[in-house]
């Protein structure tokens, strides 16, 4: 089953594009990666501060190895002085709906 996660980030007044700009960059490091089957960076339309990020790995082992990836920490303490504080994270697991791919291999 795929593993699913929703992140909410507050960027440090001023920063959110810039740090949205490090998160647009860190998706390119999953482009050629298949177990990554969904990674979304997205702006929160009443909080200037808010970010949101979406992912959806093949399983949490997946998502574990790319954390653990050179490429992938580059991008982390690029990002890391642009946060206000530390963010949330959910998982989630899909109930149905409309969507490219298989959610429960």
């Amino acid at each position: 089953m795929s593993y699913m996660l929703i992140n909410r980030m507050t960027a440090k007044p001023g920063k959110r594009d810039e740090l949205i700009q490090t998160l647009l960059e860190l998706s390119e490091a999953f482009d050629d990666n298949e177990s990554c089957e969904l990674y979304l960076v997205s702006r929160d339309k009443k909080d200037e501060t808010a970010i949101w990020v979406q992912g959806i790995w093949k399983d949490i082992k997946s998502l574990q190895d790319a954390r653990n990836s050179e490429s992938m920490k580059v991008y982390v303490q690029k990002a890391l002085p642009l946060l206000d504080g530390m963010h949330q994270q959910t998982e989630i697991e899909a109930a149905g709906g409309k969507h490219p791919f298989n959610l429960n291999e």
